[in-house]
């Protein structure tokens, strides 16, 4: 419209006129029966190079399946209760699984993406887990390196019972300990690790972070580039520089919420919120998991 015409328009038309452009303009987007549009998850995740899958764990309650959004690798939502476990150093779990619980990222936002706009949901789990069938591109070799992602929020208090809390991994130990993991130690400390190929105590390298913070929200990625593996809390590197051999996991399905150090079955479950989990082959630069921290804060 041109700046003459606007002119003979009385103030009060033109008003109007503005006001219905807005209108039409802005709410459209709820005339389609579609999965929210997500900030983070479609600005800063799925573009990603090297991204191999990505679990926002924001399904609607009572979905049975945990939706990759790179596609590929949809998992099922599963739980059970888990008794005490001293042999693995387990907590004991009641089975529970609750989908659409609040999310934990603030940038993980509906449409349109400002202060006021609600967060997309999160996992909250106390024995419930999501079980990814194997595929080789969840478990990239040596030389090619993996970047493993999450945000979680622990629910458990520093005076519980020692245990050890898995967040995600790929961990098989026929014929020697093969693949990946991200949990918490018995001790309430971040950690990595990497099977390396042996037995026992000796067949898993660790990369030991900081003290876990309670009641808050937080930022975890492991790297490892073919010969470094690196835990990161919160946009910094949190543990030292652990020098590992890697070898990837040859048949175990992937778990996030719980882990399967030994044969037949799951075993230490993690108690709290997770959400926005991926997998990247090749490990993510510093700056990158600055950016991501960053952008899921909502900065």
């Amino acid at each position: 419209m041109s700046a003459p015409l606007l002119v003979l328009i009385p103030p009060t038309l033109l008003a109007i006129v503005l006001w219905l452009c807005f209108v039409g303009c802005t709410n459209d987007y709820q005339d389609f029966d579609i999965l929210p549009f997500t900030q983070y998850s479609t600005v800063t995740i799925l573009p990603s190079p090297g991204l191999a899958a990505y679990w926002p764990l924001g399904e609607p309650a009572q979905s049975v399946k945990a939706v990759d959004l790179k596609g590929g690798h949809d998992g099922d939502y599963l739980s059970q209760v888990f008794p005490d476990d001293p042999a693995f150093q387990g907590a004991a779990a009641p089975g529970t699984l609750t989908l659409q619980s609040p999310g934990i990222v603030a940038g993980d936002t509906v449409a349109p993406h400002d202060a006021t706009s609600p967060r997309t949901t999160c996992m909250l789990t106390n024995g419930g887990y999501v079980s990814v069938p194997f595929d080789a591109a969840l478990n990239p070799t040596k030389a090619e390196g993996f970047t493993l992602e999450a945000w979680v929020r622990v629910e458990w208090t520093a005076d519980a019972a020692p245990a050890f809390r898995v967040i995600m991994t790929s961990l098989e130990s026929v014929g020697g300990f093969k693949g990946y993991g991200l949990f918490t130690t018995s001790d309430n400390h971040w950690a990595a690790l990497v099977g390396n190929g042996g037995v026992g105590g000796t067949g898993l390298t660790q990369a030991i972070g900081g003290a876990i913070l309670f009641e808050t929200t937080n930022h975890l990625v492991a790297s490892y580039d073919g010969s470094d593996l690196k835990l990161y809390v919160n946009g910094e590197q949190n543990s030292p520089t652990t020098p590992a051999d890697y070898h990837p996991a040859a048949a175990n399905p992937l778990y996030i919420g719980v882990g399967r150090p030994d044969l037949p079955e799951p075993h230490v479950p993690f108690n709290g919120e997770i959400q926005c989990v991926a997998i990247y082959k090749g490990a993510l630069p510093l700056e990158t998991v600055i950016k991501h921290y960053q952008n899921g804060n909502g900065a």
